[in-house]
C-alpha cells in the first residue's frame, strides 16, 4: 500500500511508469505487465489485443483524460466511463474507446469486462451521504476482479483529507483530519478500496490530488 500527494501541473505532464519529478515520491508507480492473457472480452482490433498494458478508468474526467492521453501514446489500451451519452459521444470524438455508467447501479457487462484489464483507476467521488458508489457493490466488484487480469489498482482521492492545516507543510505522512462531510467520505473510500486492492493482492495506491478541485 502507498499513499501519494501530488500537485497536478498547469499541463498535467504525467507519463507511463514515472512519478512526477516534482511529486515527494520518486518510485515508479505504474509498473508495465510481463504477459496479457486474452479472454472472451478481448477487443477484436489486433494491436489492441496484444498490448500487454490495459487500464480501465472509472470515470473519465479531466485529469483521467490526460492520462489516458499520455498512456495511449505510449501504446497503452484505455478504456474509460462515464455518466451521459453526450459525455461518451464527446469522448469517443478525441478517441476513447468509452462505457456509459451508472455508479449506482453499474451494469455486469461493464464490471465483466474489467477482467480484460491489467490496471484500473478510480476517478468517482463520493456521493452525498452514501459514500463511495462503486464500493456499495464491493463483493459484486471482488467476484469480476477475482479471477482477471488485473495486477494495479488506484483510487485518486484530494487533499482535502488533511482538513485545515493553518499554513503548515503537508505530506503523505501528515495526519489527515478532514473537516467537510465530503473530505471525510474521500479518507473513507480510501480505506475501502486499499482494503479491496491488498485482499486481491494488487499493487494498491492512493493518489491525494492538489490544486485542483475534487473535493
Amino acid at each position: 500500500m502507498e499513499i501519494y500527494q501530488v500537485k497536478i501541473p498547469a499541463r498535467f505532464p504525467l507519463q507511463a511508469g514515472c512519478f512526477p519529478s516534482n511529486s515527494k515520491k520518486t518510485s515508479t508507480f505504474l509498473p508495465r505487465v510481463a504477459a496479457f492473457t486474452t479472454s472472451s472480452h478481448s477487443l477484436t482490433d489486433k494491436s489492441e489485443s496484444e498490448s500487454q498494458n490495459r487500464m480501465f478508468i472509472l470515470g473519465m474526467g479531466f485529469v483521467c483524460q490526460f492520462f489516458a492521453q499520455s498512456l495511449q501514446k505510449e501504446g497503452w489500451v484505455v478504456t474509460g466511463t462515464c455518466t451521459s451519452k453526450t459525455k461518451k459521444k464527446h469522448l469517443e470524438e478525441k478517441g476513447f474507446h468509452v462505457h456509459l455508467l451508472d455508479a449506482n447501479q453499474p451494469e455486469l457487462s461493464t464490471l465483466n469486462a474489467l477482467k480484460c484489464y491489467t490496471h484500473l483507476l478510480v476517478s468517482i467521488p463520493p456521493v452525498g451521504c452514501a459514500g463511495d458508489p462503486m464500493l456499495q457493490h464491493e463483493e459484486l466488484l471482488r467476484s469480476k476482479l477475482l479471477d482477471g487480469n488485473l495486477q494495479w489498482l488506484c483510487y485518486l482521492s484530494s487533499t482535502s483529507v488533511y482538513g485545515h492545516c493553518d499554513g503548515a507543510w503537508v505530506d503523505e505522512d501528515y495526519p489527515t483530519s478532514p473537516t467537510s462531510e465530503l473530505a471525510k467520505l474521500r479518507l473513507d473510500a480510501e480505506e475501502g478500496w486499499l482494503n479491496l486492492g491488498q485482499s486481491l493482492g494488487f499493487s494498491t495506491q492512493v493518489f491525494r490530488l492538489g490544486a485542483l478541485s475534487i473535493q
